[in-house]
């Protein structure tokens, strides 16, 4: 079953943004709808709001895993239905190992599992294609790797041999972006000057001197087949490496109205929970930035921002309201223009362009269903 349960058709006028060539942007028209996948009588895993999950080239199949269970999902995004759910083995020769965060869709149906013991290739009848089998302090390079922990891993749809990988520390290390090539195991670093700005807001909750939690998760890194993309959280600036020419460019992505980056001040570390807490509200309250998302038919790129609220009741304080704003930015990452989603007020969880729209995932009562947004 599948149907469309909710249209808005919102005439929007922006003053600020607008494309230096024919196509105007500050004038645009948004419409929304939402739609819902024939489930085919299965429970869907839809916990984690897709966290883990990856979209075919053709963008017709939606693959998603649950870490937990190792349950591969599988949905026809064009016939919006259920079509397949893949079991993969925590142990053994196939074994992908407990808790599996990291997941990508390569050519061919083969797919990167990675899990904090065991990294690797796989295909979709579960089975074991190769091992990365690396450790990080045993990589070749000028870097030192004490206190660092991995991140993300992503490899490079065009060079299985090659990973990208962010690196983050508990220490007050900068943040760590580089590659790591499987056959040599060598890791080569790419400086981000434009983002160390990020280390500003790390915040570690320690008691005793021993670091328990760390706020520091501020690097995205996505793809798309030409090039990977490194965006921030907490700010605008955009780097692009090329697959092809390894040229690796920053881009300011300067909003027209929005603020650059967080300007909250926090300490680098606390010593109690209560504080951990406060700060790290404190920072959701402040701009979030989302990965840009690229739309082949529009020829842009998607690209949120949103501020956290928050309100006091019986002592604590909940999670009240969300003011979301998208923006549009051409291919050298300008921005076009950015709008206030007045009937959109959820911080985005997995999202991407097909058909020309862009899909925001919607848990509607353990359903999977999609906000579309159109713009005009």
């Amino acid at each position: 079953m599948k149907n469309s349960l909710l249209f808005l058709s919102i005439i929007l006028l922006y003053s600020c943004g607008q494309k230096e060539s024919t196509k105007d942007y500050s004038q645009i028209e948004i419409s929304m709808d939402t739609v819902m996948v024939d489930s085919k009588g299965e429970i869907l895993s839809l916990a984690g709001d897709l966290m883990v999950s990856d979209l075919s080239a053709d963008k017709t199949l939606l693959y998603y895993l649950n870490p937990m269970t190792l349950q591969l999902e599988i949905v026809d995004l064009d016939e919006l239905e259920f079509v397949q759910r893949v079991q993969y083995d925590e142990e053994g020769p196939n074994g992908v190992g407990r808790f599996a965060m990291q997941f990508q869709v390569l050519p061919d149906e083969k797919f990167f599992l990675g899990s904090y013991t065991s990294k690797g290739i796989f295909d979709l009848s579960s089975k074991l294609i190769s091992k990365y089998d690396f450790r990080m302090s045993e990589l070749n390079g000028d870097q030192d790797f004490e206190g660092y922990v991995e991140k993300t891993l992503v490899v490079n749809p065009k060079d299985e041999n090659q990973l990208f990988t962010i690196l983050i520390s508990w220490n007050d290390q900068l943040t760590l972006l580089g590659s790591i090539d499987v056959q040599t195991k060598e890791f080569k670093n790419f400086p981000i000057p434009a983002l160390d700005y990020m280390s500003s807001f790390k915040l570690v909750y320690s008691e005793g001197g021993k670091p328990l939690s760390m706020r520091a998760d501020f690097i995205d890194l996505s793809r798309s087949e030409e090039m990977l993309i490194i965006s921030s959280k907490v700010g605008s600036d955009i780097y692009t490496f090329d697959f092809a020419t390894e040229d690796f460019i920053h881009y300011p992505a300067q909003p027209i109205a929005l603020p650059a980056k967080k300007t909250v001040k926090i300490p680098q570390m606390v010593e109690s929970m209560e504080e951990f807490q406060k700060h790290n509200r404190g920072l959701g309250q402040d701009i979030n930035f989302s990965a840009p998302v690229w739309d082949d038919e529009n020829e842009f790129y998607y690209r949120f921002a949103h501020f956290l609220k928050h309100k006091e009741e019986d002592g604590k304080f909940i999670h009240s309201d969300t003011e979301v704003h998208l923006m549009l930015l051409d291919k050298e990452f300008k921005v076009l223009s950015e709008t206030l989603l007045e009937n959109y007020k959820k911080v985005p969880v997995k999202h991407f362009a097909k058909d020309g729209m862009l899909w925001i995932f919607e848990n509607m009562e353990d359903e999977m269903g999609f906000v579309r947004i159109k713009i005009r």
